[in-house]
């Protein structure tokens, strides 16, 4: 009876340490502010468009309102994102990773299909 205990532990402790995540950069980068640029899905063929968002980050966090516009889309809703180092990881509606540089913003998308995204900050 011991030994199958020590067994359900020793299995508890690789499930745990398996389902760990790596630990997150501390942010390296504020989003804050409004960014304007393009989309791009990733089989050209199937469209393009504009990308209006006005994002605000406290710490970590990230969330803001976005406007999505296109041959066929037209559609404002809202981010929320985490950010680490200057990588910004959206979720919700809209996952993706993207990646800040300087007043660059830029990655993929991933939607109905995956799109490029490329941003410029607005000043």
């Amino acid at each position: 009876m011991m030994r199958a205990r020590g067994l359900v532990a020793a299995v508890a402790v690789l499930v745990s340490a398996g389902c760990a995540s790596a630990p997150m950069a501390a942010p390296s980068v504020n989003a804050t502010g409004k960014w304007q640029g393009t989309w791009q899905f990733e089989q050209v063929s199937m469209g393009s468009g504009q990308i209006v968002m006005d994002l605000k980050q406290v710490g970590a966090g990230l969330t803001g309102d976005v406007l999505v516009t296109g041959p066929s889309v037209n559609r404002p809703t809202t981010i929320q994102a985490t950010v680490s180092g200057n990588q910004i990881k959206l979720e919700g509606r809209i996952p993706g990773t993207l990646t800040v540089t300087g007043d660059q913003m830029s990655g993929v998308v991933y939607g109905v299909l995956e799109a490029n995204v490329t941003l410029q900050r607005q000043r």
